[in-house]
């Protein structure tokens, strides 16, 4: 199953946002998808989601990988109740602080070696005209909050803005 959303362009504010959010929602053993959706629930066998960093608005994609028996229309309502959950309640200040960690983390492994940091400034100079912003990138992420989190959800995730897909096997397909 995947769900595609709008979201907009990388390098606005409420694209740092929506990055953030969709870490929260699935990047790492304890995100939400993966603890709600694969551990407890057990729909799935694997959830996921990101959103593409393009210079114009593109696609914030969730997926998720039915497990067997589990009807993907049932997957799809348990993945909105985990948005519908961000878009209700403000995240908590563990989690806000732990999304912190993990932007400041990828960023510092992406720019480790010599080639991560000559994508970085080639990115920034061909996109921006600032090779400069890879001195900032990270104050963007620090001034995200978590009220920006849950408004992003509230915008840039509505079930009647989104292109739902089922991927069935042969033998289920209609």
């Amino acid at each position: 199953m995947v769900l595609t959303y709008k979201v907009p362009a990388q390098g606005t504010p409420d694209f740092y946002a929506v990055k953030m959010l969709t870490m929260l929602l699935s990047q790492g053993e304890s995100s939400r998808i993966q603890k709600q959706i694969v551990d407890e629930q057990q729909k799935a066998v694997a959830a996921g989601s990101f959103a593409f960093d393009l210079e114009d608005p593109g696609p914030c994609i969730m997926y998720a990988i039915a497990n067997m028996g589990v009807n993907p229309a049932e997957l799809e309502k348990s993945i909105d109740a985990v948005i519908d959950e961000v878009k209700q309640t403000l995240i908590t200040e563990t989690e806000y602080q732990k999304l912190q960690n993990q932007v400041e983390n990828d960023f510092v492994t992406a720019n480790n070696t010599v080639a991560g940091i000559a994508e970085s400034l080639a990115n920034y100079e061909m996109y921006y005209t600032d090779a400069n912003l890879i001195n900032t990138e990270l104050e963007r992420y620090q001034k995200v909050t978590r009220e920006d989190i849950q408004r992003v959800a509230q915008k840039y995730l509505p079930k009647s803005g989104r292109v739902v897909l089922y991927w069935l096997p042969k033998g289920q397909q209609p």
